[in-house]
């Protein structure tokens, strides 16, 4: 298996799911690390989508997932900035900044 990397923005108070790169075959995004925080540029998403996210911005969190040959599934947690979160509709391009991150491996929390 190649690396593999999804990424999911979730309702922070309900766990919701609101997009995820996985399952939404239109959706696709950028990650980019600026300065001390993070931006996900993201394009593929209905109306409805993101006028929840818009609506939602305050109390995001957005998730990336990174899975590459060899080695467990780490996941990304990140902390969205909610000031930060705008849809520009000419170019249907919804921007998410992220101030912090946690990075871990979930197998590690799972007791067998």
């Amino acid at each position: 298996m190649a690396q593999q990397e999804w990424f999911m923005v979730k309702h922070g108070v309900t766990g919701r799911g609101l997009a995820n790169s996985k399952t939404d075959a239109e959706l696709s995004y950028r990650f980019q690390k600026q300065g001390t925080g993070y931006v996900f540029t993201v394009t593929g998403l209905d109306e409805q989508t993101v006028a929840r996210i818009i609506d939602l911005k305050q109390e995001l969190n957005v998730f990336r997932f990174v899975q590459r040959k060899d080695r467990p599934l780490k996941k990304h947690w990140y902390y969205v900035d909610g000031d930060r979160v705008t849809y520009d509709s000419e170019r249907c391009t919804l921007k998410i900044h992220a101030k912090s991150e946690i990075e871990y491996i979930p197998d590690d929390y799972f007791a067998d």
